[in-house]
């Protein structure tokens, strides 16, 4: 498993009101929402969420339920869950291939540690909390923490034409027709250049993330990120 370089976050620790009415406190209080790295135990709402993804549109899933198990057992740390009161409700999962732009079709279900190109299997947002933003949001919070790891150069992904804008929204470049084909589906493969440290921007100041960036909460700020 990689290395996480970071540092402790300019984050003010949230405080609850004590002499708010429990009315106006309802009103207020804002349901728990948090981003963590996916572990095993994850594996069946992930790929639940996949399957009704996918299945609906393509037909296919990216990765199948042992290859969630695969690859959150190998490099849960290139994997991010949005957790909402304790539910999954988006996720992406990575895993690191050899240096170069192009998929090879090992990508698809190896990893390897020494590599400095994170392939983006999937990002998938459970069917309830579409058209939220949540996509976005969480692809800019990954690629953001994937600059917490020194030896990662770029971000590559393989996804359907219809899907370009929306990647092209996050920042990735098109590379060209993907060599990779599965069934009677096409891809194109996208690419982001990883660079600098992670950080957020908020009101102007920078906020790193810390040792274990995932577990920072989602804000407001975050859904307010325009990408």
């Amino acid at each position: 498993m990689m290395s996480v370089v970071g540092a402790q976050p300019f984050i003010k620790p949230m405080q609850t009101p004590t002499s708010i009415s429990p009315g106006i406190q309802r009103r207020h209080t804002l349901p728990a929402s948090e981003v963590r790295p996916l572990n095993t135990q994850d594996a069946i709402s992930v790929f639940e969420i996949e399957r009704e993804a996918f299945i609906s549109v393509s037909g296919e899933c990216p990765l199948h339920l042992d290859e969630v198990r695969h690859f959150l057992t190998l490099c849960p740390d290139l994997s991010m869950g949005w957790f909402e009161e304790g539910r999954l409700v988006a996720f992406i999962i990575g895993s690191l291939h050899l240096d170069c732009l192009s998929l090879p079709q090992e990508a698809l279900t190896l990893h390897k540690p020494c590599g400095s190109t994170v392939h983006i299997h999937v990002l998938a947002v459970h069917r309830t909390f579409r058209q939220q933003g949540k996509g976005p949001i969480l692809m800019w919070r990954y690629l953001q923490y994937l600059r917490c790891f020194p030896s990662v150069r770029r971000a590559v992904l393989m996804c359907e034409d219809f899907l370009i804008p929306f990647y092209r929204k996050s920042g990735f470049k098109v590379l060209g027709r993907c060599a990779i084909t599965v069934g009677n589906l096409t891809f194109t493969e996208m690419w982001y250049p990883i660079r600098g440290h992670a950080y957020i921007r908020r009101n102007s100041e920078a906020i790193r993330f810390p040792q274990h960036p995932l577990t920072l909460p989602i804000t407001k700020t975050d859904e307010r990120v325009d990408v």
